[in-house]
């Protein structure tokens, strides 16, 4: 069996699409979202579906502490993850200039630190 692929927001968009086709490559998929329980539910059902083998993995990665939590859970399952797919992100549209402190903070925090903190 392939090692897991690790999937961060893969309950929609772009992410869900990564995680559609690597499980068609015959990769298990721990599935990342961090509150669309039922789209993610969704992504699993098709993966299913499709022959495909995938297990919700419900974090926020700007969370170090939840991404550490569910990371030690994986290893003490012996889960080996041999491919990381960051696709978490967060936008906050609209003119640079009239971004707010709170907009900026929660985009690095998904977008750069998610990145970290899963990859370390």
């Amino acid at each position: 069996m392939k090692p897991y692929a690790l999937v961060t927001g893969a309950s929609r968009g772009i992410g869900a699409a990564c995680a559609i086709e690597l499980a068609a490559q015959g990769h298990p998929i721990l599935l990342n979202y961090r509150s669309n329980h039922a789209a993610a539910e969704a992504v699993k059902a098709q993966i299913e579906e499709a022959g495909g083998s995938a297990v919700l993995a419900p974090f926020d990665v700007a969370d170090r502490d939840a991404v550490s939590a569910a990371i030690a859970a994986w290893q003490a399952d012996e889960l080996a993850v041999g491919v990381v797919v960051s696709n978490a992100g967060v936008a906050a549209d609209g003119p640079f200039p009239a971004m707010s402190y709170e907009d900026w903070d929660r985009v690095m925090r998904t977008s750069l630190d998610g990145f970290f903190h899963v990859v370390q």
